[in-house]
């Protein structure tokens, strides 16, 4: 069987460039969601040029075009990054899962650009009609699709580096894996529900009658369907986060059923660090976006840590079922 560690150049290009596309991700990531904040996702009606070229005039003064074109051109670029990255594995990956998750991320980013095409042209101005509720749905599809591109990058890229080779060696406890899974799943219908949300511009902020914590949790205003979302977001985040707290205390060794600690893996405790950093960060920012509800950058950016926050729980999962076979 083929090490998985190895100090060759061609393993260095690997890492090097899927990191370079990890991080080009979270930059096609914020733009795409500054475009959703400011409403400005048709600020062009065609695709995949705007305004039928790709240097429109207007798109360096307005900020809607920026919002948009500025988009358009970081996701070709993730795509060119994706298909070199495709190429890289298929010439120098011998493991046959990591090539296979290599390929998978060209195929997410390329649904993602004909999410986004089906978005624009089957609009209610590209198409009329009394509903947007196909563009919407693309556009909602467009949104859970950038958030698994994200998390599998990461996950390719965490192939190509040490701890991927630690977590084989040092196991982690049993409970992880399970707890791991739930936090991905519950992760995954916060996002849904908060795409749901922006794509349908029905967030509901609070009015200045902030009396309680749990008012950060249960909507202020608002009935039906719209206030049904809010909720099933910010409750949903509060279980997730409960969740994930339970996962990293697993990853630190903690035993919850007989109350005692267990050894644990010397990469967990970092592991578990880095998630109650993001964690941390993830609820300020929803805090901010809930009492700044005119400003669109906390939105925005809470929506990256939330893509940040799902990847590094798929990494540590993964890590996870890595050791699974030696901690039987």
């Amino acid at each position: 069987m083929t090490s998985i560690h190895h100090s060759k150049a061609g393993d260095r290009i690997l890492f090097g460039l899927s990191l370079f596309a990890l991080l080009w991700s979270f930059g096609v990531l914020q733009a795409g969601g500054f475009t959703t904040s400011i409403n400005a996702g048709m600020a062009f009606l065609d695709w995949p040029l705007s305004n039928g070229s790709i240097n429109p005039p207007g798109w360096l003064t307005e900020s809607d075009k920026f919002a948009e074109h500025s988009h358009r051109l970081a996701a070709t670029g993730l795509g060119i990054l994706t298909i070199l990255i495709a190429i890289a594995h298929r010439l120098r990956e011998t493991r046959r899962g990591v090539r296979i998750a290599a390929y998978s991320t060209l195929a997410l980013v390329v649904a993602q650009g004909g999410l986004g095409a089906l978005r624009v042209l089957l609009d209610q101005l590209n198409v009329g009609g009394d509903s947007n509720i196909k563009a919407l749905s693309f556009a909602i599809g467009h949104a859970i699709n950038a958030q698994l591109t994200v998390a599998l990058l990461a996950c390719v890229t965490l192939t190509h580096t040490r701890l991927w080779q630690r977590a084989e060696e040092e196991p982690a406890p049993a409970q992880s894996r399970a707890l791991g899974v739930t936090t991905l799943v519950l992760l995954l219908l916060v996002i849904l529900a908060a795409a749901v949300m922006r794509q349908n511009r029905v967030t509901l902020w609070t009015t200045g009658e902030m009396t309680t914590l749990w008012g950060y949790f249960i909507p202020a205003a608002g009935e039906g369907w719209m206030w049904t979302i809010n909720l099933l977001h910010r409750g949903g985040a509060l279980l997730a986060g409960i969740s994930m707290v339970l996962f990293a205390n697993s990853l630190n060794g903690l035993q919850l059923h007989h109350y005692r600690r267990l050894p644990s893996p010397q990469w967990a405790a970092g592991v578990s660090i880095i998630l109650a950093v993001i964690l941390s960060l993830q609820i300020l920012l929803g805090v901010l976006a809930i009492d700044r509800p005119a400003n669109p950058h906390p939105r925005t950016i809470h929506l990256m840590v939330a893509a940040a926050l799902l990847a590094t729980t798929a990494c540590a999962t993964l890590l996870c079922f890595r050791g699974a076979k030696n901690s039987a």
